[in-house]
């Protein structure tokens, strides 16, 4: 499936309370063969403003790995659990590239709600916050405690726009 119908049907199930607030993007930014594959980068802007980068290159210059242990997918992986994450960023540098996230988009159109929601993968949980299939009751039943930033960041821009929390984390 080609990234611009994979990015269709993502947003398509986004709550309509999210309608055009929260776009993702993918780019590829060359086709040069000695480059490969890893110049390419996938973002996610909320009212315009990007909150979020998913860069291959940068994942496999800090890790030496393009795919987070969390992403779901048989190709070799490595753990970044132990990045260091900068004050208001969501993830931390080389934390998950463009791979883990067109891959978790994937993954995400053949999984159900609870099992995107309760997955490892962090790309996972947020798509299923801001999907409509995940409910208001379930929402306001929620609690985000264990969350990781970037799940947490998307829930609460969720609980904003639907009008169950008037403030929250959302930069």
């Amino acid at each position: 499936m080609k990234w611009n119908k994979l990015r269709k049907r993502i947003e398509d199930n986004f709550a309509e309370s999210l309608n055009s607030k929260v776009k993702i993007y993918f780019t590829k930014y060359t086709s040069d063969y000695d480059a490969g594959d890893m110049a390419n980068r996938a973002w996610i802007t909320v009212d315009g403003k990007e909150v979020v980068n998913f860069s291959t290159l940068e994942a496999f210059n800090i890790t030496g790995c393009v795919y987070n242990a969390t992403t779901p997918t048989d190709i070799w992986k490595i753990d970044k659990s132990e990045l260091k994450r900068e004050n208001g960023k969501l993830i931390a540098k080389g934390e998950f590239s463009a791979f883990d996230f067109t891959e978790c988009c994937f993954e995400f159109l053949n999984m159900s709600i609870d099992d995107a929601f309760n997955h490892e993968s962090a790309i996972l949980n947020f798509l299923a916050v801001l999907d409509k299939r995940f409910g208001k009751r379930r929402l306001k039943k929620t609690d985000s405690e264990d969350f990781h930033p970037l799940a947490e960041y998307f829930f609460n821009l969720r609980l904003v726009a639907e009008n169950i929390k008037t403030t929250g984390n959302i930069a």
